[in-house]
C-alpha cells in the first residue's frame, strides 16, 4: 500500500471524520499517460524516456480498469464502504515497458532514464512523484486484486499496448511538432 500524498491524506482524513459513506480508489500510474507528452515524443525517436531506473518496477493501470473497478465499487457499496483500495493492473520495469512498446509499435525502443533534475525543471510535483516511485514504489498487490476481483478483467501492460493504434498516435505526435 502506498502512502497518500499530503493533499490526498487531508481529503482522506476529512472523509474518515465525515458522517457520510465513502470509498477511496487509489489508482497506480496511468498507462494512458504513455500516449502523449514527452513519452510519445521520445517513442517517435526510438526511446522510452522515463525518469526511473530501467530495473525499478512500477505499478500500472489503464483508465478502462479504473472505470470498471469504480463501477464494481458502486455496485457493491457496502463491501467497499470506509476503505481505501490501491489498484493496479500490472507491474513492469521501464526496461520491460520499452520492450513491450517495441513489440506493439513494431520498431526498436530502448529505455532512456530521464534525470529527475530535467523533470524538476518542468514540474516540481512531477519530479517528486517520480522520486517516490523510484524510492518507495506503489506497493500494490496486483496478484491479490486479480484473485479477489477477476470480474474487472484487468489489462496487462502488453494487452493495453497491443490494443492501441500506435501508427496513428505517432503520426499525431509528428503533426504537432
Amino acid at each position: 500500500m502506498r502512502a497518500p500524498l499530503l493533499a490526498e491524506h487531508l481529503v482522506e482524513r476529512h472523509l474518515r471524520e465525515a458522517a457520510v459513506p465513502w470509498t477511496v480508489i487509489a489508482p497506480a500510474a496511468f498507462m494512458d499517460n504513455y500516449t502523449s507528452g514527452w513519452t510519445l515524443e521520445s517513442l517517435r525517436q526510438g526511446a522510452f524516456a522515463w525518469p526511473m531506473p530501467a530495473d525499478r518496477p512500477l505499478a500500472l493501470i489503464p483508465a478502462t480498469d479504473i472505470g470498471t473497478f469504480a463501477a464494481l465499487v458502486l455496485q457493491r457499496r457496502d463491501e467497499f464502504a470506509g476503505r481505501r483500495i490501491d489498484i493496479a493492473s500490472d507491474e513492469r520495469t521501464p526496461a520491460e515497458m520499452a520492450e513491450i512498446l517495441a513489440g506493439a509499435i513494431g520498431c526498436p525502443i530502448g529505455h532512456h532514464e530521464v534525470p529527475l533534475a530535467q523533470v524538476r525543471a518542468r514540474s516540481a510535483d512531477l519530479a517528486a512523484m517520480f522520486a517516490y516511485f523510484t524510492t518507495s514504489g506503489l506497493g500494490v498487490d496486483v496478484a491479490a486484486l486479480h484473485r479477489d476481483y477477476p470480474e474487472v478483467g484487468w489489462h496487462s501492460f502488453t494487452e493495453w499496448a497491443d490494443g492501441l493504434d500506435w501508427s496513428a498516435l505517432l503520426a499525431s505526435a509528428s503533426a504537432h511538432q
